[in-house]
């Protein structure tokens, strides 16, 4: 039985969007981010929760004035950090800059308010289909990835979490490796740059979607004016937003699992060993929506370094040839004869050693 090995990057996680660019289903790419933080800030800005709004005492949301002061409070935190990142080429090249200039609080805050940002975008929107159709292709009798299948991933969302969710609720079944893991496993899932979440709480993000979404389903069926469907909508998202920003970040420390790969921890070598393990028992590599960006050179080599050059790649983007070019600055000893190039998109592609 051949091995294959996916690795994923931010275009594995796109999914659709309508013409004029808005986003239907997925998470928004580096070059969406920004726009999508202008976004939250309008939402932010521009929805008033109704005066009769309900106390949240486990949230420390007791009163009106407690709602006010936690909306201006994360307005101000988005505000700053969308300033901060549209002068840089990512917001990975922002974080990188506060933890080469010693400025670690800004670097937690950053983290956190990351990680607020993925679970928003998570739970207003469906995932990218294309993993239901993977999973529903892949998983054996049990709900379980194969044993031939691993998946390396550079994404922090919770897509696959999601869309296996759907099968299973038991997200244990996936084992995944990530920061929050002290101990080495034989992963079958590696997240290199953990994830954007709070201490593994999947489980509670799947939940508040299914919430959110239930609720904007009653909001459309009792409403007909669209304005008025936009303004429910808004405070709706306002709420729930300042709900998880209170839940989450009222604690000093940072209480996240995302961890970018520039920054090593003790866990960090635990990953690389595992995917040492997997990469040199590969016989296909699967590549979908990533670029093999300069700034992620030094980690990729270390992690495809165990590849062996009889090994298959499949190259899937919309460019494919431009990725085979950063590919092969990274490992050049792969023939051209062993890639191919897989222009088609619409679905993660399952190659003929499956």
């Amino acid at each position: 039985m051949s091995k294959v090995t996916y690795l994923l990057g931010a275009g594995a996680s796109a999914g659709k969007r309508t013409e004029s660019g808005s986003i239907i289903e997925g998470l928004p790419c580096v070059n969406e981010i920004n726009s999508s933080l202008l976004n939250i800030i309008r939402i932010l800005n521009d929805y008033l929760l109704p005066d009769d709004v309900i106390s949240e005492p486990e949230f420390r949301l007791n009163s009106k004035e407690d709602w006010e002061i936690a909306r201006k409070e994360l307005l101000s935190l988005f505000s700053e950090l969308q300033s901060n990142i549209r002068n840089h080429a990512t917001i990975d090249t922002y974080a990188k800059k506060l933890k080469l200039q010693g400025r670690l609080s800004e670097f937690s805050v950053l983290e956190q308010l990351l990680s607020l940002f993925f679970i928003y975008e998570q739970i207003i929107r469906t995932p990218d289909s294309r993993y239901d159709t993977f999973l529903a292709n892949i998983l054996n009798n049990n709900s379980a990835l194969p044993k031939n299948i691993k998946i390396i991933s550079w994404n922090y969302d919770s897509q696959i979490e999601i869309a296996y969710s759907e099968y299973n609720s038991n997200l244990d079944n996936l084992n995944i490796g990530s920061k929050t893991y002290k101990d080495y496993q034989e992963w079958n899932i590696l997240k290199l740059n953990g994830t954007a979440n709070f201490y593994k709480h999947e489980r509670e993000l799947i939940e508040i979607r299914k919430e959110v979404l239930n609720e904007i389903a009653k909001i459309k069926s009792t409403l007909n004016d669209k304005s008025e469907i936009s303004e429910k909508e808004g405070q709706l998202k306002l709420k729930k937003f300042l709900m998880l920003y209170k839940s989450y970040m009222h604690e000093k420390t940072n209480n996240t699992d995302l961890s970018f790969a520039f920054d090593y921890t003790s866990h960090s070598e635990a990953i690389l060993q595992r995917s040492h393990e997997i990469i040199n028992d590969t016989d296909a590599l699967v590549i979908i929506g990533y670029t093999f960006p300069f700034f992620n050179r030094e980690i990729d080599r270390k992690v495809l370094s165990q590849l062996s050059p009889r090994a298959k790649v499949y190259i899937q983007d919309l460019a494919p040839e431009k990725i085979k070019e950063s590919f092969k600055a990274v490992l050049p000893n792969i023939s051209d004869e062993n890639i191919s190039l897989i222009r088609d998109v619409t679905q993660f592609y399952l190659p003929p050693e499956l």
